[in-house]
């Protein structure tokens, strides 16, 4: 009996190893890094009757190590300054989190993808959700419930050489990371049509990107 359950683990282990070997071999795909790490996310207010378009935000993911058959990275806003956080996709679903407003502002985004790149002439996008909220001490202070289209825009210009994931060790990704939040608290402030300074990434009545990207001279999109 001892000698059948010692096969028995050993079997599963054997069994363990080779299932981790084929998921590290196989990464969700599409994903948010391969093929173009440049997004940009747009957020509709979903209590509004007709799903009102408030803000149009880029999205800039890192590259991402492969953890059981899910993909994990950090990202960072090349139009907001100091909003990042990081993400997680398995299968089609790719989940979000960040903080802005030195931390006490936070989002979180679920996005499943719908759209897959075709030929370059389609681009891939996610739909579904983005809730953006601040701490207050007590349940916190919700700013919106939304809905929210993620769609592929090409290649972030930071990081500057186009890293494979696949060839990145823990201390090109320390070091990746920790320029990022440098270059990300940076940005200069996003404004509003009226010119004052945005307080959170999904605010209504925003300039539009364009607007933004020539008047800062945005260092993250060139």
């Amino acid at each position: 009996m001892k000698i059948t359950k010692r096969v028995q683990l050993a079997a599963i282990a054997i069994s363990a190893s080779l299932f981790a070997g084929a998921a590290l071999a196989n990464p969700p795909k599409p994903n948010v890094f391969d093929g173009g790490n440049l997004w940009y996310i747009t957020y509709y207010n979903d209590p509004t009757t007709n799903h009102q378009q408030w803000a149009t935000q880029g999205i800039c993911f890192l590259p991402y190590a492969q953890v059981g058959t899910s993909i994990q990275g950090v990202w960072y806003s090349t139009t907001f300054p100091d909003w990042n956080g990081r993400y997680y996709q398995e299968g089609d679903e790719v989940k979000m989190t960040g903080d802005y407003a030195k931390d006490v502002g936070h989002d979180h985004m679920t996005l499943l993808h719908t759209t897959y790149d075709v030929g370059g002439q389609v681009p891939a996008m996610a739909f579904k959700d983005w809730t953006e909220w601040r701490e207050d001490s007590r349940f916190g202070r919700i700013i919106g419930w939304g809905n929210a289209k993620l769609q592929r825009a090409g290649k972030c210009a930071y990081p500057r050489d186009w890293i494979a994931s696949s060839d990145l060790t823990a201390k090109d990704q320390y070091y990746m990371e920790l320029e990022t939040d440098q270059l990300s608290k940076s940005l200069a402030p996003r404004l509003t049509a009226n010119g004052e300074i945005a307080t959170y990434p999904g605010q209504n009545d925003l300039e539009s990107v364009e607007t933004y990207l020539k008047r800062s001279n945005n260092l993250l999109t060139k």
